[in-house]
């Protein structure tokens, strides 16, 4: 008897140290907001998906340095072909970016485009965010830009008609490490549009990414702007699909699409290649993050 009150007291003596550093680890990680509601990381890697915007931000005090290169055509009935290298020797548009994390909810940023010699000033915000317990199942971001077209040409008389904006929420959730799921609603206004050509248009935008190893990605996103079709008879939905790779502070994005650009208030209006004529395009993002505070 007096054998197993002693068994009993050691096993208690050396459990208790165990159960007190549990009730210290979970008192810390409920401290530190990483416990109860813990948000769902990295649904996207990047705040693209392949055309459409992704609902990731840049985190607060960092500077994501992007560039995005779009080619020409590579079927031969789209212009492209063997003779200008399937669309290599082309360069239909680039864009240089800078973005920055205000908040880690809040990121603002402005680019160039070499295509309509836009510039481009935005803002994005996460709403929401997904949490991993479930008790926000979703992420909720919105974004919104303005653009500036500095090309010559007669039909522009005031500097107000170079303006277009758009605007759109995207929903998005992960359902598992590996796979998550996005979709959008988008407003976009021009200023100034050729007769008959609306001002206004509504878009409907689905993307998707798979994690099929740890530092490699497939994309995709699918595109379209409603009642285009019935003004243009050639207008093409914006079809993408792209590789993913992170190679330490760097993700290198190599995709296909259909876009005529790479912003959303350029190609949703103004895409007519078509995948099947082999209109689709060779691009590429290299993005470097760099932590401006310690």
């Amino acid at each position: 008897m007096v054998k197993r009150l002693l068994l009993l007291s050691l096993l208690a003596a050396l459990c208790a140290p165990a159960f007190a550093q549990d009730d210290l680890l979970n008192q810390l990680r409920l401290e530190s907001g990483s416990g109860e509601h813990e948000r769902v990381m990295a649904t996207f890697k990047g705040n693209h998906v392949v055309n459409m915007q992704s609902t990731e931000t840049v985190r607060k005090h960092n500077l994501d340095f992007r560039v995005s290169h779009l080619f020409g055509t590579m079927g031969t009935e789209s212009g492209g072909g063997k003779h200008t290298l399937y669309g290599l020797d082309q360069s239909n548009d680039i864009r240089i970016g800078l973005h920055f994390g205000i908040t880690d909810k809040l990121m603002v940023g402005v680019a160039r485009y070499k295509r309509m010699e836009n510039f481009e000033g935005f803002l994005k915000y996460r709403i929401l965010e997904q949490t991993q317990d479930d008790h926000v199942p979703l992420a909720l971001t919105a974004f919104s830009n303005v653009a500036l077209s500095a090309v010559a040409g007669e039909v522009i008389e005031r500097n107000t008609d170079r303006l277009t904006y758009h605007s759109s929420l995207i929903i998005a959730r992960k359902f598992s490490p590996g796979f998550s799921l996005a979709a959008g609603g988008g407003f976009l206004h021009r200023n100034i549009t050729a007769d008959g050509d609306p001002s206004d248009l509504f878009s409907f935008q689905a993307g998707v990414r798979w994690r099929f190893t740890k530092s490699a990605s497939v994309l995709a996103d699918y595109s379209h702007a409603f009642g285009r079709e019935e003004l243009l008879p050639d207008y093409q939905d914006v079809i993408g699909g792209g590789l993913e790779l992170e190679t330490g502070g760097h993700v290198f994005t190599i995709m296909l699409t259909n876009a005529s650009g790479l912003m959303e208030n350029d190609f949703l209006v103004n895409t007519l290649d078509s995948w099947s004529k082999g209109g689709m395009k060779f691009s590429f993002i290299i993005s470097r993050v760099f932590g401006l505070k310690k």
